[in-house]
C-alpha cells in the first residue's frame, strides 16, 4: 500500500522529493524514491567530531527542528539546549551555540542567526546571535514560548512566533555596532492558540502555523488566518511544510511528544513514512534544483 501510493506520489515529479527529519540526537534525509522510500543521510550528534564534548553529551540529545538553508547547509535547534549549523556535504559543524531550550532558528542577514527559546522560569527569549560568536547573543528580546523564527527575504522581515502571537521585525542598524530588531506587526492566533511550529510555504502560499487544535494557512498581507484541511481540527501536529509543488509533510505526535513516522499529502493521498528507531519531531522539504 505504501509503495503503491509512493510510486504515485513519485510519478508527477521530475525528480525524487526528499525531507529532512528530525528527533532524538538524530537529523536524518529520506527520499520519496518511485521503490519506496528510504534515508540516504544522517548525521548523529553523537557522533560528529568537531562539536564540544557537552554538545556531543547532551545538548543535542533532543533536537526538535532541523531546516535546510541555503548553500547545502542545515540549521538544527535542541530543546536541550543547542543550536548548530551543519554543512550535510562534509559534516563540518560552521557554528554552534549553548541555547536554553531552542526551539527554533532563522538565518539573517550579515551572517546572524535568530533563535527562539522556550526556557519558561529562566524566560523565554529571542535571541540573534552572530556566526563569528556563540557564545553571547549581540541582542535578546522577550519571546513568551518561544517556538518559531523564520526569515523572509522579500518582506525583509523576521516572523517570530510564541504562544499567542505572530510578530514581524524588522532589522534596524543591522550593519552598526548596535543592531536591533523592531516589531512592526503583530497577530494573535486563531483557535486554542499554543503556536507550536512556524513554516513558509514552498509553493509561495504565506505561511503555515500549527496551534494546539489545528493547522493554518498564515497570510501576512492579508491578515488571514485559514484552516488547513485535512489538519484542521487536529491535535498535537508538531510540524508542517509545503514544497514548491503543493505536497504537505507534516508529524502528528503519537507518544507524549513525538512520532514514530511522517506524512505526506499529495492528489489527495495520504502516505505514511515510518522512522524506524527515531523519536521523530519535525520534518522538512528540502528544495528542489530547478
Amino acid at each position: 500500500m505504501i509503495l503503491s501510493a509512493i510510486l504515485a506520489f513519485t510519478a508527477s515529479m521530475s525528480a525524487s522529493p526528499a525531507v529532512l527529519a528530525c528527533g532524538d540526537d538524530q537529523v536524518r534525509r529520506y527520499e520519496l524514491a518511485a521503490e519506496g522510500p528510504r534515508e540516504t543521510w544522517r548525521w548523529d550528534a553523537s557522533e560528529a567530531e568537531n562539536l564540544p564534548r557537552a554538545f556531543r553529551a547532551g545538548l543535542l540529545e533532543k533536537i526538535d527542528e532541523c531546516k535546510p538553508v541555503a548553500g547545502g547547509r542545515v540549521l538544527i535547534t535542541s530543546s536541550t539546549g543547542g543550536v548548530v549549523l551543519l554543512n550535510s556535504e562534509t559534516g563540518d559543524v560552521l557554528f554552534h551555540a549553548d541555547a536554553p531550550m531552542a526551539h527554533s532558528a532563522a538565518l539573517l542577514p550579515g551572517d546572524r542567526i535568530a533563535v527562539a527559546l522556550s526556557i519558561h522560569d529562566r524566560g523565554d527569549r529571542l535571541n540573534v546571535y552572530d556566526l563569528a560568536d556563540g557564545q553571547r547573543p549581540i541582542l535578546s528580546l522577550p519571546l513568551p514560548s518561544g517556538h518559531g523564527a523564520v526569515w523572509d527575504p522579500v518582506r525583509e522581515r523576521l516572523f517570530a512566533l510564541s504562544h499567542d502571537t505572530i510578530q514581524a521585525f524588522a532589522l534596524v542598524d543591522w550593519g552598526r555596532a548596535a543592531p536591533r530588531l523592531e516589531e512592526t506587526a503583530n497577530w494573535t492566533l486563531p483557535g486554542a492558540r499554543d503556536g507550536h511550529d512556524l513554516s513558509k510555504a514552498g509553493d509561495g502560499s504565506g505561511y503555515l502555523v500549527t496551534t494546539h487544535d489545528g493547522v493554518w494557512r498564515f497570510n501576512p498581507d492579508a491578515d488571514t488566518f485559514m484552516a488547513l484541511h485535512p489538519l484542521n481540527p487536529a491535535l498535537q501536529v508538531k510540524s508542517v511544510d509545503i514544497d514548491a509543488d503543493g505536497h504537505v509533510a507534516w508529524v502528528k505526535a503519537e507518544e507524549r511528544w513525538w512520532a514514530f513516522g511522517f506524512s505526506v499529502l499529495h492528489d489527495r493521498r495520504v502516505v505514511r513514512v515510518p522512522t524506524d528507531d527515531m523519536h521523530l519531531y519535525k520534518v522538512r522539504w528540502i528544495p528542489a534544483e530547478r
